[in-house]
């Protein structure tokens, strides 16, 4: 596969290399990937995505410049190789972020997950949720252990004892049954991909239901279509377009105080000719974006 020539332009669509003390966006890695139990590979994409974020313009897609936002990476922060005993290490490097700035965490599998959303409760104590996934990952055990993607979400609550019902799943279409039977049981809204595709109402739902919180997004990048991101861990069809995507994430979050993001997921061995990374980098420029401008 040819390279991609980045001769001349900067990381962060050149918003990045300012201080974590004055800045608004503050970008972290995740590179762990040992709670994947199909297919290895996301922990490689901190890497890639940092490399690729050169070709974004600091510019969103309805022509309304980035310029001013400030920006810091803090590098990548090692979970070691068992999140189980390494995810209060990954929390605590995360806690030195301004509670002003919006956290942006590339993963990583989603177990990453359990030390950005504990670090996000102890930040912002009303903190709310909004998990973009195919896949709930709500299970006690799944796939031979109680840390394996298959529970990420049901350890992250549990590790950060942020309500369940504080949490809104949005863009699944695999389930398995204990995991229906938990969200049932715990009042926690579930909006399907298929909902999201043919319900104009589905987006609004999810938007009052965050509506005046705090918010963080936790989005899978196998919410989207393995047509539009063929490089993850399970890939899943049936899902949303890059374009259903953006634009559900901006009517979901209009009434929300936006405090952060990550990505997880994306496997660059997995991809092809670098499009899943290239959807992670939309939705994250354009989620800065609504964070900056809906701050003005």
């Amino acid at each position: 596969m040819t390279e991609m020539n980045l001769d001349g332009l900067e990381p962060w669509g050149g918003l990045a290399g300012n201080p974590i003390d004055a800045a608004d966006i503050v970008v972290a890695g995740i590179p762990y990937d040992g709670s994947a139990v199909y297919r290895k590979g996301a922990a490689l994409a901190p890497k890639r995505i940092r490399e690729l974020s050169a070709v974004m313009p600091p510019v969103t897609e309805d022509a309304r410049p980035l310029a001013g936002l400030r920006v810091h990476d803090m590098g990548d922060l090692d979970a070691g190789t068992d999140i189980e005993s390494g995810w209060s290490k990954v929390a605590n490097g995360l806690a030195k972020v301004p509670a002003s700035a919006l956290l942006t965490v590339l993963g990583g599998d989603h177990c990453t997950a359990i030390a950005t959303l504990t670090t996000q409760r102890w930040r912002h104590p009303d903190l709310a949720v909004l998990w973009v996934d195919a896949h709930p990952d709500l299970c006690d055990f799944s796939r031979g252990g109680r840390w394996t993607c298959g529970c990420a979400m049901r350890r992250a609550l549990e590790v950060s004892s942020i309500g369940p019902a504080r949490v809104v799943i949005a863009g699944g279409r695999d389930y398995d049954p204990e995991e229906l039977e938990f969200i049932r049981a715990r009042g926690m809204l579930l909006v399907s991909a298929s909902q999201l595709a043919n319900d104009p109402a589905a987006p609004r739902m999810v938007a009052e239901a965050l509506a005046g919180k705090s918010v963080h997004v936790s989005f899978d990048i196998d919410a989207l279509d393995p047509a539009f991101a063929p490089g993850t861990e399970i890939p899943s069809p049936g899902g949303l377009s890059t374009r259903q995507a953006i634009d559900f994430l901006r009517v979901a979050t209009a009434g929300a105080k936006l405090v952060g993001l990550d990505v997880v997921e994306v496997s660059p061995p997995f991809d092809n000719g670098d499009i899943t990374t290239l959807a992670a980098l939309k939705l994250i420029f354009e989620f800065w974006g609504m964070f900056w401008h809906g701050k003005r």
